[in-house]
């Protein structure tokens, strides 16, 4: 680990790796099955085995309820254990609370991005069906042309999600056999996950040279572990990224701090106190993901994605500014939101005070938020702020940290094409806390271009105090 003075602006010249051959008898195998899918025409294979897997968890729905919630409580009551000693942790980085963790130096600049799901090819590439893909290359040659270091926190990689090809589908088919292996011998879940890994980074090359080039060649890039890249925490798989981002280490979380100190600020992806997907409860929301792109495969629609109605409130600051705050022992919602926010605010503002202590930087939820409303405690949570994500149609959102600046703080920043950024018809304005406060665009940066058209950073700050209700109906 190396403390980067924010200065650091040494670049390496652009290249294209040569994509790796397949070593050992069974990835060569692995990566053969998934070539030749990758032939096949994908509709019919999709549907047919979508139709499969829906019958099967038809069949199975008596042992699965059951299953899946019987001992829900339990991952519920360990993921609060854990919110309750992070705090107190950070100070010695434990890591049964907060896992492998790095630090690195608070005066140096940091982009925070999250939440990209990079996918094969198919049904499933959403940054290419949400045209967020080419935005987020022009995000990169800006911030390493100017030195800043980049965090990739979690769900960067999407291996959970299945199908949408044939291809998927020859993966659903190797991990769900592989699963079944997993007891006896690993050795297939290994290399089915290493090849689906390589896949990835096949269908964005042109991504993975820009992060080679201009960040981990200066030795400026720092990757977290999600759920949904959750198989890159096995040494076994992570050796194949390290083959592409040479050095690159996977974390749970990143303090800016010395050691030995409470840091100013903390970075993970989230999933670490969610029930459904911790490390221990990630089979569920595994589950439910393989189900999900099942329906998707079936019905043609992406459950997962927002559309121009999100972004519009969003840049327009119509946009709700809260956290999620779940009760009760199976941790969900009538959102299917399953991590509860109000639990970390309670154990930080509870042991450093609420305008006190490190910001709490997160991702996973892939809404993006600044010192947000809690429904939980009927306050503010003034020293938090989520990054969003790299899938909403035609924006990215992320995070700022820059180390050198007056006022040393994450910022939250959207990067999207000028065209998108003064919506017509935002919509009716609501009066409740959490969009009264919502996200108000501010300082705009032209950082690049796409088609001759620029692409612009705006700042995303939420107000300083909740408006009255006659402001809110005068503006």
């Amino acid at each position: 680990m190396s403390l980067l003075p924010s200065g650091l602006t040494q670049v390496t010249p652009r290249r294209v790796a040569e994509r790796p051959e397949p070593t050992g008898w069974l990835d060569r195998t692995v990566d053969e099955i998934m070539r030749r899918s990758s032939s096949l025409p994908g509709p019919p294979a999709t549907r047919a085995w979508a139709s499969l897997k829906l019958f099967v968890v038809i069949f199975a729905s008596p042992l699965l309820g059951p299953g899946l919630f019987a001992t829900l409580p339990l991952e519920t009551a360990r993921c609060r254990r854990r919110a309750r000693r992070m705090p107190q942790a950070l100070r010695t980085d434990d890591p049964d609370v907060v896992g492998a963790s790095a630090r690195l130096d608070p005066a140096g600049r940091y982009l925070v991005t999250s939440d990209l799901h990079r996918c094969i090819p198919g049904g499933r590439d959403w940054p290419r069906q949400q045209a967020t893909d080419d935005l987020y290359r022009v995000a990169l040659d800006h911030y390493g042309a100017e030195g800043w270091g980049l965090i990739e926190a979690g769900d960067v990689e999407d291996f959970w999600m299945v199908g949408g090809s044939a291809l998927g589908v020859a993966i659903d088919a190797l991990r769900m056999l592989g699963a079944a292996l997993w007891p006896i011998d690993r050795r297939l879940s290994h290399a089915t996950a290493r090849n689906q890994l390589q896949r990835i980074i096949d269908n964005y090359e042109a991504t993975y040279s820009a992060i080679a080039e201009k960040f981990v060649g200066p030795r400026r890039y720092w990757r977290l572990s999600g759920n949904h890249d959750d198989p890159l925490i096995r040494p076994e798989v992570a050796s194949a990224l390290a083959r592409r981002l040479p050095g690159a280490v996977v974390h749970d979380l990143v303090s800016l701090g010395n050691p030995g100190q409470i840091p100013e600020a903390v970075i993970t992806h989230g999933h670490l106190t969610d029930p459904w997907n911790s490390p221990n409860g990630a089979w569920r929301g595994r589950f439910v993901t393989w189900l999900a792109s099942a329906l998707a495969d079936l019905s043609g629609d992406e459950p997962g994605l927002t559309g121009a109605a999100a972004r519009t409130a969003l840049l327009a600051g119509r946009a709700g500014n809260r956290l999620r705050s779940i009760r009760g022992p199976f941790s969900v919602d009538r959102d299917q939101f399953t991590l509860n926010e109000t639990e970390l605010h309670e154990s930080f503002a509870g042991h450093f005070g609420e305008d006190a202590g490190p910001w709490l930087v997160l991702g996973h939820t892939h809404v993006p938020g600044d010192d947000p409303w809690d429904p939980g405690t009927n306050s503010r949570y003034e020293r938090y702020v989520n990054s969003g994500s790299g899938v909403a149609e035609r924006v990215i959102t992320a995070v700022e940290w820059d180390g050198g600046a007056a006022e040393r703080r994450p910022i939250l920043v959207a990067i999207a094409r000028m065209s998108d950024l003064d919506p017509v018809d935002a919509g009716p304005e609501q009066t409740d806390p959490a969009h009264r406060i919502a996200l108000r665009a501010g300082e705009r940066t032209a950082i690049g271009s796409l088609d001759g058209e620029p692409v612009v950073r705006v700042v995303l700050r939420a107000p300083a105090t909740v408006p009255p209700l006659s402001a809110v109906f005068a503006g």
